[in-house]
């Protein structure tokens, strides 16, 4: 007597296959290019640092001019919103922006880090 094989286990890790390199392809297709990492594309890291104002700007303000940022909270009552360029290359050191929200909901702090050019070059 003959057993019939069927070909589901196949045809599946087949369609498994072409949608990974689908969604790898979709991926790649952003390779090379930086994402802006602001609500507005066009705004640059050194617009942001300069539209916030020490003692002024609110989170909320915040929030409309720059859009949402990785954000870290304290039983304190402060905040720090960070923004990181996205680099083209995974190991590319980033520009990064990065607030401080004292317990009122005001900017306390800002501090504005450039990309690094020369990655490595100090490392012995």
């Amino acid at each position: 007597m003959m057993t019939q094989r069927t070909s589901k286990p196949l045809v599946r890790m087949g369609l498994a296959f072409a949608a990974c390199l689908w969604l790898g392809a979709c991926g790649s297709l952003n390779a090379g290019r930086t994402a802006p990492p602001f609500r507005d594309p066009a705004m640059s890291m050194q617009n942001a640092y300069d539209t916030m104002v020490v003692g002024k700007t609110t989170q909320a303000e915040a929030m409309a001019a720059l859009g949402p940022a990785t954000e870290i909270k304290f039983d304190s009552g402060y905040a720090v919103w960070a923004y990181r360029a996205r680099a083209a290359e995974p190991d590319a050191d980033r520009a990064e922006f990065v607030i401080l929200f004292a317990p009122s909901g005001v900017v306390k702090k800002t501090r504005l880090r450039p990309a690094y050019a020369g990655r490595g070059a100090d490392a012995s």
